[in-house]
């Protein structure tokens, strides 16, 4: 894959402060934001819609607005029942109180998985992916 090396498109890490000043000072500029940063800065962002649909936790979390994509979170087979605590942590990871609707990564942005329990139920009985 080729990135553009003309100057016109410009990768700022992580500082989304930043970027806002780039749009701000470029009436024709453009950036990516997760949905978090944007509904905090909605008196200085236009939202892109897809095909009319605005995105929103709601339009996210049900798919209708298509440009979002989900967070996976991996753990190998043959590490669960020999590192202590893994399969512990990946129940915590997708916990109601961490990864629900009002947990702290909804904080962060991240929309909640709208399958959380079938989810959860995969993690305690410690499904593998494609089973």
């Amino acid at each position: 894959m080729a990135v553009r090396t003309d100057g016109l498109s410009v990768d700022i890490d992580g500082d989304y402060t930043e970027t806002l000043a780039r749009i701000e000072a470029d009436t024709n500029g453009i950036g990516v934001f997760g949905l978090s940063f944007y509904e905090n800065n909605t008196a200085k962002l236009q939202v892109a819609t897809m095909s009319d649909v605005v995105p929103s936790t709601e339009s996210i979390s049900t798919g209708e607005y298509p440009v979002s994509r989900p967070l996976y979170f991996y753990i190998k087979a043959a590490h669960v029942g020999v590192i202590p605590g893994l399969q512990e942590f990946a129940s915590f990871f997708v916990s109601d109180e961490l990864a629900g609707p009002s947990g702290p990564l909804a904080d962060y942005g991240l929309v909640s998985d709208p399958e959380l329990a079938a989810t959860q139920a995969a993690v305690a009985n410690v499904t593998l992916m494609g089973q």
